[in-house]
């Protein structure tokens, strides 16, 4: 993706602001691509968590730019001059939806814009599980002998691709999957309409082989590779947990890139143990930085076969230059009345 170009800056009229700049105050609670930062304190008065006025900005902020991190209850709820909150990716579960729509605050995110970035990290991740690229690598590195015949992997050539869902993220790592390993596509997703992804997809994409089922039971008996690509609401928390492991095949692997929620952790850690399923690879998880201080990460962690990444699907350059700087904008943007620059509206 090519980066966006800086706009030239013409500033909102903002009589009330409570800056001393006189420009409107940005909320950032995470670092933003550093392009976007100076793009960022361009545009506005950014309050960031080093800035003595952090704990007040639920008074004073007029927008929030929020890459990671959350925004509380309590806080969204104090807000008194909040107008938009922007989202540089894609999932919105940190943020009180219910409380901005009874406050009249709009809520953006960016749905699409990390899909190829997170896609390849897909494939990464089934790779390094399915042949062992982390586990070898940390073997070696700690001076083990290594015979050949002893470290024999799995291939992914022709393996069944289960996914759970059909977003953006699920459609660029089915596209991926059949390229490069001619894999056949179950899908799982009962929310989706029949003709998606077939050649009467309204949207006029091109097709992608696959085939949907009805149950996500069956997925998991008939996959290689499960991967999820779903939201996480309350009616799906723990939809993979002892019984679904039970179900999968054991030489299966599990690839979670969506949110951590939608695994029973302290199961998968048994299931992963007791060689229930193959492996795991995980980008996301219920706690988050993931780190030994929880119990159940200590126990992961010290596991051979599961590849861990800190939420690093969307962490390209590319990608967090582009979507942080239309986040950026669309806050500006709509605080002078004109939209919000090709993000999506939440509420």
């Amino acid at each position: 993706m090519n980066p966006l170009p800086t706009p030239v800056v013409s500033r909102p009229s903002s009589p009330t602001s409570l800056s001393p700049t006189g420009k409107p105050i940005a909320y950032m609670p995470t670092r933003l691509h550093p392009d976007s930062i100076t793009l960022a304190h361009q545009l506005f008065d950014v309050i960031t968590p080093s800035d003595p006025r952090f704990d007040q900005w639920p008074r004073l902020a007029d927008v929030a730019i929020v890459r990671t991190g959350e925004i509380t209850r309590d806080e969204m709820s104090r807000c008194e001059r909040l107008k938009i909150v922007t989202r540089n990716g894609v999932g919105y579960d940190m943020i009180p939806i219910d409380i901005c729509k009874e406050k009249g605050i709009r809520v953006t995110n960016q749905p699409g814009s990390n899909a190829k970035s997170v896609a390849e990290l897909v494939l990464g991740l089934a790779l390094g599980v399915s042949r062992r690229v982390v586990e070898l690598d940390r073997r070696l590195r700690r001076g083990e002998k290594l015979p050949n015949i002893d470290w024999m992997a799995t291939s992914l050539d022709g393996k069944v691709v289960g996914l759970v869902g059909m977003g953006d993220i699920a459609r660029e790592t089915a596209k991926k999957f059949v390229g490069a390993f001619e894999s056949p596509i179950l899908i799982y997703s009962p929310t989706s309409s029949p003709l998606k992804w077939t050649t009467r997809d309204p949207s006029g994409l091109p097709a992608i082989p696959h085939e949907r089922v009805s149950t996500l039971e069956e997925l998991l008996k008939r996959s290689d590779v499960v991967s999820l690509h779903c939201p996480l609401f309350d009616s799906n928390r723990d939809m993979m947990g002892e019984r679904q492991f039970a179900l999968m095949k054991d030489a299966a692997i599990l690839i979670n890139t969506a949110r951590g929620g939608l695994i029973n952790e302290r199961q998968l850690v048994k299931a992963l143990k007791s060689k229930t399923i193959a492996g795991a690879g995980l980008d996301v998880f219920c706690t988050e930085p993931a780190s030994r201080q929880v119990d159940v990460y200590d126990e992961l962690f010290d596991l051979e076969n599961v590849v861990v990444l800190p939420h690093a699907g969307g962490g390209t350059a590319e990608v967090q230059l582009e979507s942080c700087n239309l986040a950026v904008r669309a806050a500006y943007s709509y605080l002078k009345g004109e939209g919000v620059m090709g993000c999506n509206i939440i509420c």
